[in-house]
């Protein structure tokens, strides 16, 4: 799989990362008629898409877990073991999970600002249109249902928060709601993307207009309260895309690194044996190996390998936005009118959570159809009609 990190066998690869030009071959063969697909406009890289839709799986099902049975020290006796305490280790780490999603942004979005900068091609508003469409037409919708719910469990979301978490300001001036709390995320990707349509523009024009300056001075401020570090793993990723490692050992480092950090991650975390001490570290060590080891993985071996397993790799990954910030408010809703949390694996516990889990995912595969799937057409028709 690594055997030619100098990517001659990829020419996609060579133009997605390095920006050299229009290529003839294509890593995958397009499937036809699937009723969830990536995008076509661009090359899909099936380990990426792999990444992507098992990080928001593994999110989710961490959610799912802690809303329906209790932490693994707290079980009856009777109900640890070595099948439970392997079910408990896949899904707890909801965190790395998130730290996947940052890298990867970087890489894949951050990357291609830097190559479009460098070879004369950024247009700012082509990319304002891709990423607010890419954002906000999942998002608005996901944020009228979390004050549905929010409402029938009692909690507040007054529409202040509602406008401060559209605009990248929840975990800043408002808290993120607790009627679905992974979008604490959303601010970071809000903000990344601020920050790098700025400073695309201000390199690309060889000039810092007020504007800009503005929102360069804004995207510092928003970082000075939010955790900078994040901030640091997205650009990591962003700079690998950008201008790729060539050494095969850099691609082995990445995958020690990023395996070893997410171990020492888990150790760390709540209920772990080393729990108190900060994660930090350990997320910088795992997301400086995702971002070593991405280039390795958009080779064309990959591809062949998991080939096999193509439609339901991208049709996951297609609808992992729509999982991630859809998945909780649902969860939310169903342990408190219908599934309660059980205090233990017996009397009907792993029944409901699979109930929960399938309802849960139905719910948001209806609203990735509804949103999500629809955002290129969305996007096509803005840009025609800003064109015009």
């Amino acid at each position: 799989m690594f055997s030619d990190l100098r990517y001659s066998n990829c020419p996609v690869l060579i133009e997605l990362i390095c920006g050299v030009g229009p290529v003839s071959s294509k890593p995958y063969r397009r499937q036809k008629g699937a009723s969830i697909a990536n995008s076509p406009s661009r090359p899909s890289f099936l380990a990426l898409d792999l990444l992507r839709g098992a990080s928001a799986l593994v999110v989710m099902m961490a959610h799912l877990r802690g809303y329906s049975l209790p932490a693994y020290g707290a079980l009856p006796a009777s109900d640890q073991g070595l099948i439970t305490a392997l079910f408990y280790a896949v899904t707890r780490p909801g965190h790395p999970a998130v730290m996947v999603f940052f890298v990867l942004s970087g890489f894949l979005v951050g990357g291609q600002v830097i190559r479009h900068v460098r070879d004369g091609r950024f247009d700012l508003q082509r990319y304002a249109v891709d990423r607010a469409t890419r954002i906000f037409l999942p998002l608005i919708p996901a944020l009228l249902l979390t004050a549905l719910v929010a409402i029938s469990v009692g909690s507040a979301f007054p529409i202040q928060d509602v406008v401060a978490h559209i605009a990248g300001l929840n975990g800043i001036v408002v808290p993120t709601v607790r009627a679905n709390a992974p979008l604490w995320s959303l601010a970071y990707e809000i903000w990344f993307y601020v920050l790098m349509g700025c400073a695309g523009y201000a390199f690309s024009r060889r000039s810092l207009p007020a504007w800009s300056f503005f929102g360069l001075g804004a995207a510092a401020l928003v970082f000075s309260v939010l955790e900078a570090q994040y901030l640091l793993f997205w650009l990591l990723g962003a700079l690998v895309a950008a201008y790729p490692p060539r050494s095969l050992w850099v691609a082995y480092t990445g995958v020690v690194a990023f395996i070893g950090g997410i171990f020492v991650s888990q150790m760390m975390s709540d209920g772990g044996p080393w729990a108190g001490y900060a994660t930090g570290p350990a997320d910088a060590i795992m997301c400086a190996g995702l971002a070593a080891l991405l280039p390795a993985l958009c080779h064309e071996q990959a591809n062949r390998i998991l080939e096999p397993a193509a439609w339901p790799i991208r049709s996951l990954s297609a609808m992992s936005y729509s999982l991630y910030i859809f998945h909780y408010p649902v969860l939310v809703y169903l342990t408190a009118n219908y599934m309660p949390a059980a205090p233990g694996l017996g009397d009907g516990a792993i029944t409901s959570l699979v109930v929960k889990g399938a309802v849960c995912f139905a719910v948001c595969l209806v609203f990735y159809l509804l949103f999500e799937r629809r955002t290129v057409a969305f996007r096509n028709r803005i840009n025609g009609t800003v064109s015009a």
